[in-house]
């Protein structure tokens, strides 16, 4: 394949950026706006359970599936830009995620993904042009930690462990909801009113009381100045299991990311092809950090 290759020191175009950015985002979650709505339509009365008891439950309420096919319209603001697209998603668990991406105002497709656990590649049809690379250099790129599990489970609305494995966990009991977290509230609490830093980051999860299906999410990383913040609503059975058809999701940091993303099918466990071919005559696209 004789493509050119064509070097950019920051982003080309807003779809691209609007693309990566997505990537990145799907490291976190949204805001809280769907939660008191989920908390009135439960009893006030919770049977407390341990924080090991409900990551139990919580797991085992997980989305499962081997292979998936789906449609949702997804509308992106990054920073003062806001982007809309259809997308057609397709997947293999644990193995291949493929998106058709469709500008609203074309109607036709403007650009297509594939991402599996050792590549990212994106083709903008629209400028004729690719990009291909793996997770090492898209973190380097948008200084995050990225990986293929991490975007398969933000797509479905399953967890997402940003916590060490000899992190304690903790349960209780807000607004109506199971809580998840890595830090006690009264250690929070004594830290603000001494005004001390958190060094280490810090994850909070809300579970439904009824389904234990995650209905929030929110990722503080106190060294970095980092809130990730995610909502999930809209459940509906898709062969017997609770899918989230609306997420929401929320990056304040460096860059400051608005997700929201609204499923309107999707099936599970019929094989899917995942077509994918870069044109010769396109032109790579290399991104470079800016020079200091």
């Amino acid at each position: 394949m004789n493509n050119s290759i064509r070097t950019y020191r920051s982003i080309p175009s807003s779809f691209f950026r609007a693309l990566l950015y997505f990537s990145f985002a799907l490291i976190v979650f949204s805001s809280c706006k769907t939660r008191k709505k989920l908390a009135a339509t439960h009893s006030q009365h919770i049977t407390k359970k341990s924080a090991k008891e409900l990551e139990q439950l919580l797991k085992k309420n997980e989305f499962r599936f081997d292979w998936i096919s789906a449609k949702f319209s997804s509308e992106i603001i990054l920073d003062s830009s806001q982007t809309s697209f259809n997308v057609t998603l397709r997947g293999r668990r644990d193995s291949i995620l493929w998106m058709s991406i469709t500008a609203p105002l074309i109607g036709i497709e403007a650009a297509r993904a594939i991402i599996t656990k050792d590549s990212v590649k994106f083709i903008d049809r629209i400028h004729s042009e690719y990009f291909a690379g793996d997770f090492i250099y898209v973190n380097r790129l948008l200084h995050a930690d990225l990986d293929f599990e991490l975007i398969q489970s933000l797509l479905i609305g399953n967890s997402v462990d940003f916590y060490e494995d000899d992190d304690k966990l903790h349960s209780s009991v807000g607004d109506g909801q199971y809580v998840l977290s890595t830090i006690r509230k009264r250690k929070l609490r004594k830290v603000i009113e001494r005004n001390k830093e958190l060094k280490d980051p810090a994850q909070t999860i809300w579970l439904d009381p009824q389904t234990f299906k995650i209905v929030r999410v929110l990722f503080n990383d106190f060294n970095q100045n980092r809130t990730f913040t995610a909502n999930f609503d809209k459940f509906d059975k898709v062969d017997s299991l609770l899918f989230p058809y609306n997420l929401h999701y929320n990056i304040k940091a460096e860059k400051n990311v608005d997700i929201k993303i609204e499923y309107s099918k999707i099936s599970i466990n019929s094989v899917q092809s995942f077509p994918f071919s870069i044109p010769a005559k396109y032109e790579r696209i290399v991104y470079k950090e800016k020079e200091k």
